[in-house]
């Protein structure tokens, strides 16, 4: 009687065991606004390897967290016909670290324009040429990602300089130049 009683107890294990196993993962969709292409981490996959999500579709993928693998943003100017794309600088995703997608639910990216410029201002130095005041332009989506103005291209080419004008108080021009990186 014992003997059949453990041998019960492990079919019955083995069949929940297999019960469980074979049951559905719960699933919910993922969208991604026109204009953005994402790619995220797959839990499973080797490293480097992402699924791309679409722009402006739903995808029914398993519920759970998920992390970006990369984000790009493009549009098209008014009147005008070239692409516009700038891509998110890693790690630097604000909000979008972590991806959460619930079962039977729909998560929308919310990411992207309208973009907050931002300029981080250093120390001046003392150079031969005189005082240089470095300082960077940020730019960031309004999930608080932070876009690479490397990445910034019109078309397939990358964008040009910005421009810059130091004006007084009064208006006056006081010099005009090219950023310079690096």
């Amino acid at each position: 009687m014992r003997r059949f009683s453990l041998v019960a107890a492990i079919a019955l294990s083995l069949a929940v065991a297999l019960t469980v196993q074979s049951a559905p993962q719960p699933t919910g969709n993922l969208h991604v606004p026109v204009g953005m292409s994402l790619a995220i981490k797959v839990p499973g996959q080797a490293a480097g390897q992402a699924a791309v999500v679409p722009t402006g579709r739903d995808i029914l993928i398993p519920a759970g967290k998920y992390e970006p693998a990369s984000l790009t943003c493009d549009a098209v100017a008014p009147n005008a016909k070239e692409l516009w794309t700038i891509k998110v600088a890693p790690p630097n995703w604000g909000t979008l670290k972590e991806i959460v997608v619930d079962a039977k639910a729909t998560t929308t990216i919310e990411a992207g324009p309208p973009f907050s410029l931002k300029t981080l201002i250093y120390r001046a130095e003392n150079k031969p040429t005189g005082k240089v005041i470095p300082f960077t332009l940020r730019i960031f989506g309004k999930a608080g990602e932070l876009y690479d103005y490397n990445t910034l291209k019109k078309g397939t080419v990358s964008a040009p300089q910005v421009g810059l004008q130091i004006v007084n108080e009064k208006g006056t021009v006081l010099a005009t130049g090219t950023l310079h990186y690096g």
